[in-house]
């Protein structure tokens, strides 16, 4: 008995032991949270994608290291405020130095086969060493012509392609990337960042000069911050302070070709400060906070991990980032500038499976991927870039009702598009007997409903007796008889208030529709706006223009009452409320290859209620067409004014208490003295 005791004492305390390191161990593992982005674009957590395994360089003296590269097992290192290149054997764990002594700053490394450079902006050169450690030569400022007297030219990264030429990073070099032949002959700029020019400097642009333009205006593009090259060859850059196009992937011409930067819809953050390719093409960038951001060669966001390390030191956290990298096994290798320190991330099951996936897709291997890709979503099933690589499988299966639910699941329109135009093909084909008799029978009803009236007469013609139904309905005669119509508004033939409130809220209604009511592919509610905002959006500007309107019809000799200026601009809207409600059920028939239809019948209706609205100005004031448009113009601008005043007003709110609560209190106080 005694033994058995024993025996289970034994066992609990192993477990007990066991169950401590593994939560030890997980603990240790784990102490940050790995983000991924649903279908609508939404920050979620998800399955840990990295573990850190290691920190290399506790105990070795790294000072202010600013890049790492890996090539063939080793880790080279700038070890910046050492002055030296530290090379780490991952398979010996050996530790060398390279260019003690003839380094000043050096801040940017890349190895080839043969040589090892350097960017120091410290003696502003590329040095180039041998694997040994010899130095080979220096590449000191380009002599020729074409590169300019005046040009900056402080290497701090580089890269090297297949044919020996370098891309240097030059600090603060606005013309774009500075390429060079292997003997530093300029060979000129690669690429560059594009200037953007808003609505107020194509307006100052009408008045200024050139002369005030380079005197006043700051015009020049932004510079690359950091540079990285695959193994095909293509170069990626990096520009910070930028919003959605921070990466760039370019093309022997220089042109960004990384279509979600190229139109600013990429998921990226304004302070990366390094950049790598996997070798399958996956990019991992690095912000100088730590975070970690994980993407497929499409530019799309798979996973957001690590962070900065506040208080305490812990495995996955920095306290300043300032390079990464990764080796063939997808291992992740970040360096924290601040504390000489080297983190080592481990892929998990569940990222291993999904690059599995991922590399299937990227192959267009989309049936093979499927199986894969469900494994993948037992982890997550809510990650986006699961359910668009299962709706591409679907889709190719021919299955196509399933691919259009993953699609859009992922929120991706244009791939969803192209999968209902199939059903919507499917259905046409299976039913066009159906359709044909329906298309039929509404050519030919009109004809009969007409032959019908003219035999039974009075039979089909009905009397609505309600004045105020009458005045709701009679908003279709100013399709047809625009200025009979605000005639008989002015006059109170017909029309009311009453029935102008109606319009406005049916109005108000279809807005909202429009906004909200659209099919998946046509959506308008991009950003997630609430219907109170849509509502009180739309119903401010309304107001604002009938008040303003009348307002300055009032100062300008306008016959409109308020009265007047209320109604006729609820019938102006005639044309959409009538015919918007149609193009929102074609958006659940067409697909993004008729999106134009869509477009223009949506233009027309709009319009046609400017023009109405325009014309309705007019007639109800009895101006004149040049009186109209002053009127129109001075109403959209008083309109202009007041929205940017109450944003002024929304903007400085807080401090427009606080200013009034310090009078008052300052007021009590003399009041009481």
């Amino acid at each position: 008995m005694r033994v058995k005791r024993f025996n289970k004492v034994v066992r609990l305390t192993i477990i007990c032991m066991i169950l401590v390191c593994s939560l030890t161990l997980f603990g240790w593992n784990s102490t940050f949270l790995t983000y991924t982005l649903s279908g609508h674009n939404e920050w979620k957590v998800t399955q840990d994608a990295y573990v850190v395994s290691e920190v290399l360089f506790a105990d070795y003296d790294l000072y202010y290291p600013e890049d790492i590269f890996i090539e063939d097992n080793k880790m080279y290192i700038a070890d910046s405020g050492n002055a030296r290149i530290v090379v780490f054997d991952l398979v010996t764990r050996e530790v060398n130095t390279i260019g003690d002594f003839c380094l000043w700053r050096p801040t940017g490394v890349f190895v080839t086969d043969e040589y090892i450079y350097v960017a120091d902006p410290g003696t502003s050169e590329i040095v180039i060493f041998e694997k040994n450690g010899k130095e080979v030569s220096r590449i000191g400022r380009p002599k020729s012509i074409l590169f300019g007297e005046y040009a900056n030219y402080n290497p701090v990264k580089l890269i090297v392609d297949k044919r020996g030429n370098l891309y240097i990073v030059s600090e603060g070099s606005f013309e774009g990337i500075i390429q060079l032949d292997i003997n530093g002959e300029f060979l000129g700029y690669f690429g560059s960042n594009q200037v953007w020019v808003g609505f107020l400097d194509k307006f100052i642009d009408l008045f200024y000069t050139e002369e005030q333009k380079s005197k006043f205006l700051n015009r020049i593009p932004k510079p690359f911050t950091n540079i990285t090259i695959d193994d095909k060859g293509l170069i990626y850059t990096l520009t910070q302070n930028e919003r959605r196009n921070v990466i760039k992937k370019h093309n022997t011409l220089g042109n960004n070709i990384l279509s979600k930067s190229k139109w600013n819809r990429m998921v990226d953050e304004p302070n990366f400060v390094d950049i790598t390719i996997s070798s399958d093409g996956r990019i991992l960038t690095l912000t100088e906070t730590g975070l970690i951001y994980e993407y497929d060669p499409e530019g799309n966001l798979i996973f957001s991990f690590g962070g900065r390390a506040i208080s305490t030191e812990r495995y996955g956290l920095f306290s300043v980032a300032s390079g990464i990298a990764c080796d063939e096994e997808d291992k992740i290798y970040v360096l924290d500038k601040e504390r000489g320190l080297v983190h080592i991330f481990n892929p998990t099951q569940y990222t291993n499976i999904l690059h599995e996936a991922l590399n299937l897709y990227v192959q267009g291997k989309y049936l093979e991927s499927k199986e894969t890709w469900e494994k993948v979503m037992t982890y997550d099933g809510y990650l986006r870039i699961a359910h668009y690589g299962l709706g591409k499988a679907y889709f190719q299966s021919g299955e196509f009702e399933e691919a259009a639910i993953h699609f859009k699941e992922a929120y991706s329109k244009s791939e969803y598009s192209d999968t209902f135009w199939e059903i919507r093909n499917g259905l046409i084909q299976s039913n066009m007997g159906i359709i044909l008799i329906v298309i039929l029978i509404l050519a030919i009803l009109p004809t009969l409903l007409n032959r019908l009236r003219r035999k039974k007469g009075k039979l089909f013609h009905f009397h609505i007796r309600s004045r105020l139904i009458n005045d709701i309905l009679y908003v279709k005669n100013i399709l047809r008889h625009p200025l009979d119509t605000f005639y008989y508004l002015r006059s109170g033939t017909h029309g009311s208030v009453l029935s102008a409130t109606i319009l406005y809220a049916i109005f108000l209604l279809v807005i909202l529709i429009d906004y909200f009511g659209r099919s998946f592919i046509f959506n308008l509610n991009i950003v997630d706006r609430s219907v109170a905002f849509i509502f009180l959006t739309t119903g401010a500007i309304t107001v604002l223009w009938v008040i303003s309107n009348w307002l300055l019809s009032s100062i300008n000799d306008g016959r409109g009452t308020l009265r007047d200026v209320y109604v006729f601009t609820a019938y102006s809207f005639a044309p959409y409320i009538l015919f918007q409600p149609v193009v929102i059920i074609l958006t659940y028939i067409l697909t993004y290859n008729e999106k134009f239809l869509i477009d223009f019948i949506s233009y027309i209706n709009i319009s046609w209620s400017f023009v109405l609205l325009f014309t309705g100005v007019k007639e109800v004031h009895d101006y004149d067409i040049k009186d109209t448009i002053k009127n129109f113009l001075l109403t959209m601008g008083w309109i202009f004014v007041m929205i940017l005043v109450y944003s002024i007003v929304y903007m400085l709110w807080d401090q427009l208490i606080d200013t009034a609560y310090s009078i008052v209190q300052e007021v009590l106080f003399r009041v009481r003295s």
